[in-house]
């Protein structure tokens, strides 16, 4: 597939998804749960919960398969991207469906909170949460980081910073996801800016050296397995994990100046129809049992005291930059306009 050199003009990542979210009205098979204002716990079996979440969707799966054996409670799950949860929410909110939302984003359960969409709810491990939203209104049960993920056949030696992705042994070798598509690569272009003085200069000196946008993060990293092009600059790092431990090619490092790790939130809506049982999922994935199968697809942990494996790098090792979410929240749009106007 041909990569492109410039951003879809015009497109802000959250007006984009949300839009193509009133889409996705109805596809939802077997989740249509009775629209109540009154909080109402299903009586049948262990009840119920509907959880909308960002995935990974084999993790998703997991989940909601050992919470159900766990608890009795059937979970009924619409699985996509977080602009398209963010979408779904907006759509249904005359008549809503969700009790919890799972997100890949940090700053959208900001986003979520700041709507007066969530309930404050802390769960038994909140304690021990390395990552925690203000008032109990969200918790991260997990954690991504953004690195260099590079084809280990065409790259021999591992670049060390960021800028080496500008040096001429990279030059039209270097590939990083379109942030209109991809929330990771747009946390990513808002984490390095506000780390480096808000300079765009290493996006200028990117485009010098060829460097392409595509896609988001899975097309990326598509093209970087089949030698298309050598590096994903902001690549997603369990998604490396995962390729890594099918035998795909590749690898990455983490620049030691530092990189976004981005939580990922779990949240309770204020409007949850099964408020009883959402509380139990959240718990749920908080608990050893949760954080276990959290960890079994190279995430990192978002909880204290659990390991994050073998096959991974631990957050211990990895630095990160201070990123204020909340004003990355804000930016997100023009960060996108300014990168599109360089880039193409």
């Amino acid at each position: 597939m041909k990569t492109k050199n410039v951003l879809r003009r015009g497109r802000s990542p959250w007006i984009a998804t949300l839009a193509a979210g009133f889409v996705l009205m109805g596809i939802l098979a077997g989740c249509a749960t009775q629209p109540s204002a009154a909080r109402k716990v299903n009586k049948a079996a262990g009840g119920q919960v509907v959880v909308y979440t960002a995935g990974p969707k084999n993790l998703a799966d997991q989940l909601a398969r050992s919470f159900q054996r766990q608890t009795g409670v059937r979970v009924l799950m619409f699985q996509s991207t977080t602009g398209k949860v963010l979408g779904r929410l907006e759509a249904e909110s005359a008549h809503p469906r969700a009790d919890v939302v799972i997100l890949a984003d940090w700053s959208a359960g900001d986003y979520l909170m700041k709507q007066g969409l969530t309930y404050p709810y802390r769960p038994h491990q909140d304690g021990n949460a390395i990552w925690r939203g203000p008032g109990g209104n969200y918790v991260a049960y997990s954690a991504s980081a953004l690195g260099i993920t590079y084809n280990t056949l065409l790259v021999k030696r591992p670049p060390a910073a960021w800028s080496s992705l500008t040096h001429a042994r990279f030059r039209d070798k270097v590939l990083m996801p379109d942030p209109a598509l991809s929330g990771s690569a747009v946390d990513f272009v808002g984490g390095y800016l506000q780390n480096h003085g808000d300079s765009l200069a290493f996006f200028r000196d990117l485009k010098a050296n060829g460097a392409a946008v595509q896609g988001p993060n899975a097309e990326a990293l598509d093209q970087v397995v089949t030698g298309a092009k050598s590096v994903v600059l902001a690549g997603v790092d369990y998604m490396a994990y995962a390729a890594r431990a099918k035998g795909e090619p590749v690898n990455i490092v983490y620049p030691s100046s530092g990189t976004v790790v981005n939580p990922r939130p779990v949240l309770i809506l204020k409007s949850a129809p099964d408020l009883a049982n959402a509380e139990k999922f959240e718990n749920f994935l908080l608990s050893r049992a949760g954080q276990q199968i959290v960890v079994k697809d190279y995430l990192l942990p978002g909880v204290k005291g659990i390991p994050a494996g073998p096959h991974r790098a631990p957050l211990a090792k990895i630095r990160q930059w201070s990123v204020d979410w909340s004003r990355l929240a804000r930016q997100k749009a023009r960060l996108v306009e300014q990168i599109d106007s360089l880039l193409g």
